[in-house]
């Protein structure tokens, strides 16, 4: 049987574009409100790409596994660039 381990994507140029304008979005629009606000509102984005996933080859706990292992990418991410800002970030 074949290894559905899901790991973190490294994103493509393609990739990092897409994500930076996602994140100009959450800027642009979210910013005022509470970081809850701005969790929940991202969460629905990603429960909406997940139902457009093909039922077939992406299961729930595939899927599970996948977005784990980039959420944990993504916060990694963002705490190695505060480690490279001075003052407060």
């Amino acid at each position: 049987m074949p290894d559905f381990t899901m790991k973190a994507v490294a994103p493509t140029k393609a990739d990092e574009a897409l994500r930076d304008d996602i994140m100009a979005l959450v800027k642009r629009h979210l910013t005022p409100d509470t970081g809850e606000r701005v969790l929940a509102i991202t969460s629905q984005v990603v429960g909406q790409a997940l139902a457009l996933q093909d039922q077939r080859t992406m299961t729930k706990d595939r899927a599970l596994q996948l977005i784990m292992a980039n959420i944990e990418t993504g916060n990694a991410g963002v705490i190695e660039s505060l480690h490279h800002t001075k003052g407060n970030a």
